[in-house]
């Protein structure tokens, strides 16, 4: 990768670190507030709502305006929403700044992914999507334990994500980036593409499924645990460095066995640790466990999404793939804090167990039927 992509990609990360320690944080002074688990569960959502909103259109706009005045434009959307999450006392302020994170998402980290998936070595795609899913998952864990150590002082927290966002993309100023040839793709063509890659698309929908609901149910579970806010608030950060520990390696491993077996461990990993959650109600220590398992299983979802995408379709519907991955994991976004703030309140364990374990269940059983082309050279 160029000197001007690795800027990118440092920012990107900083603005994820930035959100990764806002979301839990965001959650507890929520609750704070008088919120119930399904209304906290419903406006986190509404992040990934803003993504789903405008990332079908990001490679138009990419196209228009230039992949660099587009990245610059998310980041201002995502600086305003954090500042947003400072003074927010209503729902309705939440949710307006919950949507334009979610906005300022959608402008940003897909076109990261997308150039990382063109211009990486074909035969390296997924050792570099898989280091900056490892940098992401730094970036997941260290913001939450940042937001942790000034818990007292939320305000601040959300200051100081809206100033990180801001400075990190000041040295991408006059920078160049590789010029994204037009798309020349049909409808017929781009939904035999989408078609072709619709499995995967269901992997990435799991993955955000299982990533951002266990998030929001991991604090919610420490809370109802009698946690403090400062440690409900870690959680998540344990979670990011499971997904930080073995994202680089099983990329690794994707570029020489294929993706469908990694997948396959992922999900069985899930399935056996929510089926454990309920013992948490007697050894509380287990939670933090369970937030390893579910951070590297469910982080590598997405990434082995990416990576099953990279290997099996040529340069020019590798832009028209990806836009179908994220869509599907931005889906899983959405629904994941949703069905975690329902089951939370339908019981604080069990609940969780049954129906994040079910679908976990589902989705193995989906990537054994998996059927995938034979890995490009």
């Amino acid at each position: 990768m160029n000197k001007t992509l690795r800027l990118l990609c440092l920012s990107t990360l900083v603005s994820l670190g930035g959100f990764a320690g806002v979301q839990p944080l965001a959650v507890t002074v929520m609750e704070r507030q008088g919120l119930g688990p399904a209304q906290i569960g419903l406006l986190s959502a509404l992040i990934f709502g803003g993504v789903l909103l405008l990332a079908p259109f990001q490679p138009a706009l990419v196209v228009r305006f230039g992949a660099m005045r587009t990245y610059q434009t998310g980041k201002s959307l995502a600086v305003v929403g954090f500042v947003s999450c400072a003074w927010a006392s209503s729902p309705w302020i939440w949710a307006a700044a919950f949507v334009l994170l979610g906005l300022g998402g959608a402008l940003t980290w897909p076109l990261t992914d997308s150039l990382i998936a063109t211009g990486a070595p074909a035969d390296r795609k997924g050792a570099w999507l898989g280091l900056f899913q490892a940098g992401m998952g730094i970036a997941f864990a260290a913001g939450p334990f940042i937001s942790a150590a000034f818990a007292a002082w939320p305000r601040a927290v959300f200051f100081g994500a809206a100033a990180l966002a801001g400075l990190s993309s000041l040295p991408l100023i006059g920078q160049p980036l590789p010029v994204v040839a037009e798309d020349d793709t049909d409808d017929a063509d781009r939904w035999a593409v989408w078609r072709k890659a619709g499995g995967l698309g269901i992997v990435a929908f799991l993955g955000g499924l299982f990533e951002n609901g266990t998030h929001t149910v991991g604090t919610l579970i420490a809370l109802g645990l009698g946690w403090s806010g400062a440690a409900a608030v870690a959680l998540p950060g344990v979670m990011a460095a499971g997904s930080f520990a073995v994202q680089h390696p099983l990329g690794r491993v994707a570029d020489r066995r294929g993706t469908r077996g990694v997948m396959l461990w992922g999900l069985g990993a899930l399935v056996l640790s929510l089926a454990a959650l309920p013992l948490a109600g007697f050894w509380p220590l287990l939670l933090w466990v369970l937030g390893l398992v579910w951070g590297g299983a469910s982080g590598c979802l997405y990434t082995l999404a990416m990576t099953g995408t990279a290997q099996q379709f040529p340069e020019r519907q590798v832009v028209v793939a990806t836009t179908l991955m994220v869509l599907g994991y931005t889906a899983g976004s959405v629904i994941g804090p949703v069905l975690g703030g329902l089951a939370v309140d339908a019981s604080l364990l069990s609940g969780v167990a049954w129906i994040f374990g079910t679908l976990a269940v589902f989705g193995w059983g989906f990537a054994f039927r998996l059927k995938l082309a034979p890995r490009r050279p």
